[in-house]
């Protein structure tokens, strides 16, 4: 009878690497052991064919102690496969003036529906910095009493498309995988 049971357990699938909720159409919740995010794609699924694919973003510790998160360790991947990277402090500062519209639109000073759990205080560091806006990081540091928040910017060439997207964090033990849904109106 053990045997059996053991067998049985060895052929379940894995557990997911953390939780999904959608509060809404474009906004996601992620909880995971290492990592809380909320993302929201409302801006990029009301432009799609644009050339920078932009969601906004709040970030806060998991269930565990603090997490580093790695500029380098942060992509989407589109409907087709393809990957495409954080754009690097450089090229968003060139891309700047094509954006700041879509930076206009959100307020990150907290996040949005039911927040995270707890009193969290917001961080003042971030992947990319615009123009006076102060200093960028390659590595931002979340615990579970902080969030820290900003848009995330991506180069797509050849536009954004409609169809699946997933958000990826590479962490130090394991991967948040956040999708989302752009031009999709009848989910």
């Amino acid at each position: 009878m053990v045997l059996i049971a053991c067998a049985a357990c060895a052929s379940a699938p894995l557990p997911p690497e953390g939780e999904l909720t959608e509060e809404s159409r474009t906004l996601i919740r992620y909880t995971g052991n290492e990592l809380q995010a909320i993302v929201s794609a409302r801006w990029a699924s009301s432009h799609l064919g644009d050339e920078w694919l932009v969601l906004a973003v709040w970030l806060s510790g998991g269930r565990t102690a603090t997490t580093a998160i790695e500029r380098n360790a942060v992509q989407v991947r589109g409907p087709d496969g393809t990957r495409y990277p954080l754009l690097s402090q450089e090229a968003y500062r060139e891309a700047y003036p094509e954006v700041l519209t879509a930076l206009r639109a959100v307020d990150f000073s907290y996040p949005p529906g039911r927040g995270f759990a707890g009193d969290r205080r917001p961080c003042g560091r971030w992947f990319l910095a615009g123009p006076w806006e102060g200093f960028a990081y390659d590595t931002i540091d979340v615990s579970p009493f902080q969030f820290c928040s900003g848009p995330l910017v991506f180069l797509v060439p050849g536009g954004v498309q409609p169809g699946p997207w997933v958000l990826e964090i590479d962490l130090e033990e394991s991967t948040a995988r956040i999708p989302f849904v752009l031009g999709d109106s009848d989910r």
